[in-house]
């Protein structure tokens, strides 16, 4: 399951050596650049998703969506603050 984008790098760089490439060639295959793969593989938060699919695709990786159970929103911290400026 990826729930972050370090579990994205580690599911590529798993699965790009698992496939025997390099970043050079993997970043061929994806069309985008190997200093970009290298950002994707450090888990780099602010990167464009097409070109993150389009390196699943050439991993041969698909992406799969599942509901979880909802969870209770975490307290806001500046709630109390906010209702005492009221």
């Amino acid at each position: 399951m990826l729930r972050n984008t370090q579990d994205v790098a580690n599911a590529v760089r798993q699965a790009r050596k698992q496939r025997g490439l390099t970043q050079a060639q993997l970043a061929q295959r994806a069309g985008v650049g190997r200093d970009w793969l290298v950002r994707l593989e450090q888990g780099n938060p602010r990167l464009e998703l097409s070109k993150v699919l389009d390196t699943f695709t050439a991993l041969g990786l698909s992406l799969s969506l599942e509901t979880t159970p909802a969870t209770e929103p975490a307290a806001d911290p500046f709630a109390a603050v906010f209702e005492a400026l009221r």
